[in-house]
């Protein structure tokens, strides 16, 4: 009977499920910045043209040829970053972070919640108006040693998260000493 003891009080920490505590992409709002930059272009360039256009006359053909390639540059820079962010998925599990990221192919990436050192959060001014920020996570995790969840709503939080979870899995760890 007293065998079985330490066999009862281990089950449950071995066969731990890994529940999923958080998922989110980065916000839109990171792309502002470019949206607002495309925005800009596809007024100012059509505006500068029509103001200037008796010294480009000549030249009208190919001045909105140029005009109309820059603001089209502009909106695939805007839908290609968009993509990203959209094909970027953080997911925090009581286990384990998960960084998914690819358009085309994708890459997944692990960082194991006991090799987690440190977490930190950044906000810039325009991130704390917008309510977005950045978590950084320091690991002694040989392939992800350092990782950033960039443009997360509610950075405080997750930060927290993590480092509850990551303190909670270091606790439960059995340490042995060599002899």
């Amino acid at each position: 009977m007293a065998a079985m003891a330490p066999q009862a009080a281990q089950a449950p920490a071995a066969g731990a499920k890994e529940e999923q505590l958080w998922r989110a992409t980065p916000s839109w709002l990171l792309v502002l910045g470019k949206i607002i930059r495309a925005v800009i272009v596809a007024i100012v360039l059509p505006a500068i043209y029509y103001f200037g256009r008796d010294f480009l006359a000549q030249y009208a053909n190919i001045v909105w040829i140029i005009i109309g390639i820059i603001i089209l540059w502009q909106l695939v820079e805007v839908m290609i970053a968009l993509t990203r962010i959209r094909t970027t998925i953080y997911t925090i599990t009581t286990q384990r972070v998960i960084i998914e990221k690819g358009v085309a192919s994708k890459t997944v990436e692990d960082i194991d919640l006991r090799y987690i050192d440190d977490t930190q959060f950044t906000q810039s001014l325009i991130q704390r108006m917008l309510g977005i920020g950045n978590v950084m996570i320091v690991s002694s995790d040989k392939m992800v040693p350092a990782y950033m969840l960039r443009g997360i709503k509610d950075p405080r939080n997750v930060r927290e998260l993590v480092r509850t979870h990551a303190y909670q899995v270091s606790q439960r760890q059995l340490f042995t000493r060599a002899t």
